[in-house]
C-alpha cells in the first residue's frame, strides 16, 4: 500500500504541478524508489511493525533470539522492498495521463536494469537486518536493567530511524563508491 501511494503522489506531483511529461515522471518515480527513499522507507515501516515482536523474542529466548531475527528480517526486507516497488510502480502508471498502460509499463520496465533492481534489494534487506540486530541488542541490555517494555519499544522506534539515516550515508559514501 505504501509503494502505491508513494507512486500515485509522485507521478501525480510530477505531471500536474511540474508539468512534467509522463514518461519522464515514472523515470523520476523509479529512480526515487530504487535510488533514494525505496530501502530506507521499507526498513522504518517494517521496523515499526516488527519491533513488538522482536522485543518478545529477545524477553523470551534472550541474547540467542538474533540467530532467528536477523536473518529473518533481512529476507523481509528483501520482499518487502520488492512489493513496494511493485506498487510503486503500479501506482504510478495507473495515475499516467496515458491510455496505453500495458505498453507505458512495458517500456517503464525494460528500462530498469536488474542489477539496480537487485542492490536495491539487497540494501533493503541489508538495512532491516542491522536495525533488527541492533534493537534486539539494544531491547537485552534495557531488559537487564528493568526498563519496562514499552519505554524500551518507544526508545528503539527513534534509534532506528537514526540507525536507518546512518546506513544509508554508510552506503551512499562506502559502497556506491566501491561498487561503482
Amino acid at each position: 500500500m505504501a509503494g502505491f501511494v508513494v507512486g500515485f503522489g509522485v507521478i501525480e506531483l510530477s505531471t500536474s504541478v511540474l508539468s512534467q511529461t509522463s514518461r519522464f515522471s515514472l523515470e523520476l518515480l523509479v529512480l526515487l524508489v530504487l535510488q533514494l527513499i525505496g530501502p530506507i522507507l521499507v526498513s522504518v515501516l517494517a521496523m515499526a511493525l516488527l519491533l513488538p515482536r522482536w522485543l518478545e523474542r529477545v524477553v523470551k529466548q534472550g541474547q540467542k533470539a538474533w540467530r532467528q531475527s536477523v536473518p529473518a528480517a533481512g529476507f523481509v526486507g528483501l520482499l518487502l522492498m520488492l512489493l513496494f516497488f511493485v506498487g510503486a510502480i503500479v501506482g504510478g502508471v495507473l495515475v499516467t495521463p496515458r491510455a496505453d498502460l500495458f505498453r507505458e509499463t512495458t517500456e517503464l520496465l525494460s528500462g530498469i536494469r536488474l542489477r539496480d533492481l537487485l542492490r536495491t534489494l539487497i540494501r533493503s534487506g541489508v538495512f532491516l537486518s542491522c536495525i533488527c540486530a541492533w534493537c534486539q541488542w539494544r531491547a537485552s541490555t534495557a531488559l537487564r536493567s528493568g526498563r519496562s517494555e514499552a519505554l524500551i519499544v518507544s526508545n528503539l522506534l527513534v534509534e532506528g530511524l537514526m540507525l536507518a539515516f546512518a546506513l544509508k550515508l554508510v552506503w551512499v559514501l562506502v559502497f556506491n563508491t566501491v561498487i561503482s
